[in-house]
């Protein structure tokens, strides 16, 4: 799934520069793998030259992180917005389970690097775990309806933003005997096992 438009555009204070560095290193990591992408491959697709790459990332990690995290943020803005605008959900949390895993799949470079490079994705879930969960609980404030954050309280917001992270990453690392593919399977497995390793109380005010 490509990331979202907005997510392309320079916007105010944005190096329009770094923006065409990041998508050229979106295709290329599309095309041929994160680990066989290097720094000049991504300049010769963008036009530039490999210093002006080290200009603005002091290596390929560092590029790849900044990569992941402009199209993480992208998809949980979007799974954010498609929530809210869906309304009359079930249970938010299972929604916002399986919406995550979903868009997650369809998307063109973080899903090639978790079935195809587990490891590196491992790394960058390390390296990169606090700012996944803030994401995860951003998204989960537009979710849910009106005065709902102000009544379960912004820690246990992050909280859960923390249970969605772990159990997203196991359904999409891990391997299952029934494929958690279709939005069925993966609500049936968000209810059967995300949903009641929530607190009671938790449970309930989302139903």
């Amino acid at each position: 799934m490509p990331a979202s438009p907005a997510a392309d555009r320079p916007g105010p204070g944005t190096d329009p520069t770094r923006t065409v560095i990041l998508d050229a290193a979106v295709a290329e990591f599309e095309q041929h793998g994160v680990r066989r992408v290097a720094l000049e491959d991504v300049a010769r697709r963008a036009g530039i030259s490999r210093t002006t790459i080290y200009r603005r990332f002091a290596n390929r990690d560092e590029l790849v992180a900044a990569v992941i995290e402009r199209e993480n943020t992208a998809l949980f803005a979007d799974i954010a917005a498609e929530l809210a605008d869906a309304g009359g959900q079930t249970n938010y949390y299972v929604e916002a389970f399986t919406a995550a895993i979903l868009r997650f799949r369809r998307h063109r470079v973080l899903n090639t690097m978790v079935t195809e490079e587990p490891a590196l994705a491992l790394q960058l879930a390390a390296e990169h775990y606090d700012a996944f969960v803030d994401r995860v609980a951003a998204a989960l404030q537009v979710i849910f309806p009106a005065g709902f954050v102000d009544r379960i309280g912004a820690p246990t917001v992050v909280a859960l933003a923390d249970t969605i992270a772990r159990y997203a990453m196991m359904a999409v690392l891990l391997p299952s005997r029934e494929p958690l593919q279709s939005a069925a399977a993966i609500r049936d497995f968000a209810t059967a096992h995300f949903l009641p390793s929530l607190p009671p109380a938790l449970r309930e005010s989302a139903d």
